[in-house]
């Protein structure tokens, strides 16, 4: 009885998928055009070709920043639940280590290199 609602919601979600993909495919357009499938942006036909290659520089600090942002997602809850906790000492050593592991990971980007553009 608990999953009741949910079972229901389910049910619905899964049929009006499926209703929605038949209304479309019986009102749809039906003949394949050949532009239909061209690129189009802002009204310009596209000139050459549309794969570049990117320096790795980019995505070495696109994932960088990510590594380094996304220790936030993690301390948000440990600050959350640090204010509704007994055992400040557990909660303190976790973020002792978090940081020092997290400093480990930034030394050997420093020591790696990976942030100079020049070389």
């Amino acid at each position: 009885m608990e999953f009741l609602s949910f079972v229901i919601f389910l049910i619905i979600a899964t049929v009006l998928g499926v209703v929605l993909m038949l209304i479309s495919n019986f009102l749809g357009q039906k003949k394949k055009i050949v532009r239909t499938n061209d690129v189009y942006e802002s009204g310009v036909n596209p000139v050459g070709s549309a794969t570049r290659q990117y320096d790795i520089k980019f995505y070495l600090t696109a994932i960088l920043f990510l590594l380094f942002d996304v220790e936030i997602v993690f301390l948000l809850p440990w600050a959350l639940a640090y204010n509704n906790t007994q055992n400040t000492g557990f909660m303190v050593a976790g973020f002792v280590f978090f940081m020092v592991v997290l400093l480990v990971g930034y030394i050997f980007v420093i020591n790696s290199k990976s942030l100079k553009w020049e070389e």
